[in-house]
C-alpha cells in the first residue's frame, strides 16, 4: 500500500488528477490532496507520502520551495506539474532530483504509466531496504530524529483515539518492529507507555480546569475506553487515583 500526495491550487485540476489516479489502478492506494504548499507540509507531519505530485506555480510558496521543505520531512520522490515549458524550471527540477517534469494539459495515459513505473521503484527500494538491513536502530542521524518528531506529532494529534504502533508505522511507511525499537531507543519509553503518560498529563489538565467534569467523561476524552483502565494508568503515573488527585487540587485551591 503506497501513499501519494497531490498539491495544486486549482481545485478543478486537483480533483481531475485525483480522479485519473483513482481510476488508474496503480499501487498508490492511499491518496491525499492539498490546495497549497502550506497545507501539504502540515499534512506531511502525519501522512508521509511515497511520492509527491505538485504544481510548480502556486501563490506564497511555489512547488520548487515545497519540494525543498518536503525533503526535510524525508519525502524523497517528486513529480512536477507545469503549464510552462521553461528551461529555468526544468533546471531547478533537475537540481532537486525531481523524477519527472510533466506539462499541462496532462496526458492521462502518460501519467498512469509514470505512476506505475514510480510505484515499482518505490517497492523495489523498500525491498532492498529490508533485505540489506538499511533501517537499523543504531544510527543517530537526522532521518531517525525526524521520524521521532513525526511520531510525536502523530500521537499528539491522535492520543484521544484508539491508536496503535501499527497505525503510526503506516503513516511513516516503516515496519512496526523498527518503529518500536527506534522509539524506545530515542525516548526511553515504549510506544504505549508514551501515549499513556501523555494521556495522564492531558487528564490532569482537564481535572484542574473544571471540577464538574465526571471522571468517566475525562477518561473517554483522552482515549480510554473504560474508567477502570483510566484509574489504573492514572495511578501508575501519579501515585493517586483521579479522584484523589482532584481532591488534593481542590483542597490546595481552597487554601489559596
Amino acid at each position: 500500500m503506497l501513499k501519494l500526495m497531490i498539491v495544486d491550487d486549482e481545485p478543478i485540476l486537483l480533483s481531475g488528477i485525483r480522479d485519473i489516479i483513482d481510476n488508474a489502478n496503480t499501487p498508490f492506494t492511499r491518496i491525499m490532496t492539498a490546495g497549497d504548499a502550506f497545507e501539504a507540509l502540515e499534512m506531511m507531519d502525519y501522512f508521509h507520502p511515497d511520492l509527491l505530485i505538485t504544481d510548480i506555480q502556486m501563490p506564497e510558496m511555489d512547488g520548487l520551495e515545497l519540494i525543498q521543505q518536503a525533503k526535510l520531512k524525508q519525502v524523497n520522490r517528486f513529480i512536477i506539474l507545469s503549464g510552462y515549458d521553461l528551461f529555468s524550471y526544468a533546471q531547478s527540477a533537475i537540481r532537486l532530483q525531481v523524477a519527472e517534469y510533466v506539462l499541462k494539459p496532462i496526458d492521462e495515459r502518460y501519467l498512469t504509466d509514470l505512476l506505475k513505473r514510480m510505484a515499482l521503484e518505490v517497492l523495489e527500494h523498500k525491498k532492498r531496504s529490508e533485505e540489506y538491513g538499511e533501517l537499523t536502530c543504531a544510527g543517530e542521524g537526522e532521518e531517525n530524529n525526524e521520524y521521532i518528531k513525526q511520531l510525536k506529532a502523530f500521537i499528539e494529534a491522535n492520543y484521544m483515539k484508539d491508536i496503535s504502533l501499527s497505525a503510526a508505522s503506516r503513516y511513516l511507511n516503516l515496519h512496526p518492529v523498527y518503529v518500536g525499537k527506534l522509539f524506545k531507543q530515542k525516548t526511553g519509553e515504549n510506544f504505549v507507555a508514551y501515549i499513556n503518560r501523555l494521556r495522564v498529563e492531558k487528564a490532569k489538565k482537564l481535572v484542574i480546569s473544571d471540577s464538574t467534569i465526571p471522571l468517566d467523561k475525562i477518561a473517554a476524552c483522552i482515549g480510554f475506553d473504560n474508567s477502570r483502565t483510566f484509574y489504573k494508568v492514572f495511578r501508575k503515573y501519579t501515585g493517586q487515583t483521579p479522584g484523589e488527585y482532584r481532591g488534593i487540587v481542590e483542597g490546595t485551591q481552597r487554601e489559596l
